[in-house]
């Protein structure tokens, strides 16, 4: 976001439920517009910035920390989500500003034992371990982020910065970091969220689309979690939503 814009935080009224009692979205929403770095132009719509929790049975991760904006709200959200004392790590998909700026505060309120990421960036952690993993792109790896508690780190071909999804085999849910963001433009505008890939124009872009589909397919995926707009929850929904960003990143590049 523009940091000398004005923004008042729209709020998602509580955490909601993804899927069950495992995986909770977090955040509130923003005004999307010329004011905001992501936005196409002529866009003016309320958009949904998102974290998620995913809850163990001996601790709960956190998967990106919500953008500056909404650092009140994430706090009670979290506080109405965890027990005292409750063991905490976080996981960011992307060391972005709007994915780990809220580290500090969650980590004076709460018992965060470990942060895990990729990529190079200073993340701005107080006493949590560090926990910096290296994923190919196209591959993937498992690791037991908190006790009983394994996750999927995802490493898709369709990204700029290094960049991890996180699947959660437990409830079927991928969260995708700034992917599957069409949502951000509502469910009359999707096209409009679809337009941003003219970037891979001339590019050969069949593996990349391939992997988006088979990322989906492959895990059964049950729900997506974007970092900006509505998750696409069922997994028909879920294939349907694979299946279209592909498209979409074909179409723009060449056959």
């Amino acid at each position: 976001m523009n940091p000398h814009t004005t923004q008042t935080a729209i709020a998602f009224n509580g955490p909601h439920s993804l899927i069950g009692n495992r995986v909770y979205r977090l955040g509130a929403d923003i005004l999307l517009d010329e004011h905001v770095s992501w936005c196409p132009p002529g866009t003016s719509v309320i958009q949904p910035v998102n974290c998620y929790l995913i809850k163990g049975s001996n601790g709960s991760v956190l998967v990106d920390t919500g953008v500056r904006l909404h650092e009140a709200e994430i706090i009670r959200q979290l506080e109405s989500l965890l027990e005292p004392g409750e063991r905490l790590a976080v996981v960011l998909t992307r060391t972005e500003m709007e994915c780990c700026l809220n580290l500090p505060a969650i980590e004076a309120r709460f018992d965060v034992e470990s942060v895990w990421y990729t990529g190079g960036i200073t993340v701005p952690r107080m006493s949590a371990t560090p926990r910096r993993i290296m994923v190919n792109p196209g591959a993937s790896l498992e690791a037991q982020v908190i006790d009983g508690l394994t996750l999927e780190f995802v490493s898709p071909l369709m990204r700029l910065l290094p960049t991890l999804w996180i699947f959660d085999p437990g409830s079927g849910a991928l969260l995708t970091s700034d992917s599957f963001t069409h949502g951000s433009y509502g469910r009359s505008n999707a096209a409009a969220g679809l337009r941003k890939f003219q970037w891979f124009s001339g590019a050969d872009t069949r593996g990349i689309a391939r992997d988006v589909e088979e990322s989906v397919r492959r895990r059964q995926v049950k729900a997506i979690g974007p970092g900006y707009g509505e998750p696409i929850v069922g997994m028909a929904e879920s294939a349907a939503a694979a299946t279209a960003l592909a498209t979409a990143i074909r179409t723009v590049g060449i056959q």
